[in-house]
């Protein structure tokens, strides 16, 4: 499936209100991803769900809140047609003012990567265990940082910290977690006890947060 072709649409729509009479230019990958980085949250449940809430320029007239309930639901009963036992549910979606307040839920991180990879992009996201995270083949080599500025730790301590939980991902991204970071790779910044933003390092980087 096309990762969520309403979020194109409506930064189309933008687009096209301030060039009208321009020809309509084509849905990219990349566009939407950009527009995601930016205004979309990831939430980690205690049960391992995942609830994501995006919010969006809706400034422009080409759309209104119900053609844009009718796309979201199309695309998410378009997955889940392909995916029984994984149902991904749209849990609110509000207009205000000039901006759209979207949320999605999600039975898993599994479920939320399957659901945001298509032929432009590719969604890797983990929630569990330590010994989860090593026993699904991720790469626990990593040096991580005390989220309170206390000293480092390598691959050999992480291993020691299966009560802990990790979230990796190897997409940028703004996350929240149920529980308190203690640890997180270099290229994480921590925003509060239960919050970061994974926007650092190179292109193709994996981001690591250890909480409990």
């Amino acid at each position: 499936m096309v990762k969520k072709k309403w979020v194109a649409s409506i930064l189309l729509a933008g687009l096209l209100c301030s060039g009208c009479g321009e020809q309509e230019p084509e849905m990219d990958g990349a566009l939407v991803e950009a527009a995601e980085a930016l205004t979309s949250e990831v939430e980690v449940q205690k049960d391992g769900s995942i609830i994501e809430t995006l919010v969006e320029d809706f400034s422009g007239d080409r759309y209104n809140e119900e053609s844009l309930r009718t796309m979201v639901m199309a695309e998410v009963e378009d997955y889940n047609k392909g995916h029984e036992g994984t149902a991904v549910s749209l849990d609110k979606l509000e207009q205000k003012e000039e901006s759209v307040t979207v949320r999605l839920k999600y039975p898993s991180a599994e479920a939320y990567s399957a659901y945001n990879t298509d032929g432009y992009n590719k969604m890797s996201l983990f929630c569990g265990t330590v010994e989860q995270a090593y026993a699904a083949g991720y790469s626990l080599d990593v040096t991580m940082q005390s989220a309170k500025g206390g000293e480092a730790l390598g691959k050999a301590e992480l291993m020691e910290m299966d009560g802990l939980n990790i979230l990796i991902s190897k997409n940028p991204m703004r996350i929240k977690v149920d529980g308190r970071i203690e640890y997180v790779s270099g290229n994480v910044t921590v925003k509060g006890k239960d919050e970061a933003l994974l926007v650092g390092g190179e292109a193709g980087a994996t981001y690591y947060v250890l909480y409990k």
